[in-house]
């Protein structure tokens, strides 16, 4: 099963811990003055096997957990389902999704999706609030991650992967 990605890296700003990061390519909703419009086109061409995104994670003993932004996770929920289930249990798992609660209730394979993770910042992007998180719902569904991490703070990274610089984290926009 392939899931179509923009980036992966292993970060310590996208959640607690050292974190094994993924976005996915592709985002319809395309909240105006989102950090990350490059991953909003719906593009194949960088697809990778679930299998070896789940066995790369399995592999390194370092990280603590996984990460999924995008574009928009819950558009490839089907994909994300299944590598989670892949994932050894000991790793906590969170998503960012643009998808407010009622949309998501409304998708029996999203709401099967957020069931299957450990928290999920849920709400559109709003380029009015000062910090990212502002305005978004956060669902602690397991207790397994500290929600204190997500409070308002600023904490930037850049990450190297082959030829591809991305400068990731949580920061202002200006």
């Amino acid at each position: 099963m392939l899931l179509p990605t923009n980036n992966i890296c292993y970060s310590t700003v996208n959640g607690p811990g050292y974190r094994f990061v993924l976005w996915v390519q592709g985002c319809k909703l395309n909240c105006s003055g989102c950090f990350n419009p490059e991953t909003h086109s719906y593009n194949s061409e960088t697809s990778k096997d679930i299998k070896n995104i789940a066995s790369e994670i399995n592999s390194n003993s370092l990280i603590e957990g996984v990460t999924i932004s995008g574009g928009e996770p819950l558009d490839y929920a089907i994909e994300l389902i299944e590598l989670i289930k892949m994932i050894k249990p000991g790793l906590t798992s969170v998503i960012f999704t643009g998808y407010t609660i009622k949309e998501i209730v409304k998708d029996v394979n999203k709401v099967k999706l957020i069931k299957s993770v450990d928290m999920v910042l849920a709400g559109r992007y709003n380029k009015k609030f000062e910090h990212p998180y502002l305005g978004k719902k956060l669902l602690n569904i397991t207790g397994r991650v500290d929600s204190s991490y997500f409070l308002p703070k600023t904490s930037i990274e850049y990450s190297i992967n082959l030829n591809k610089v991305t400068k990731t984290g949580i920061f202002k926009i200006q």
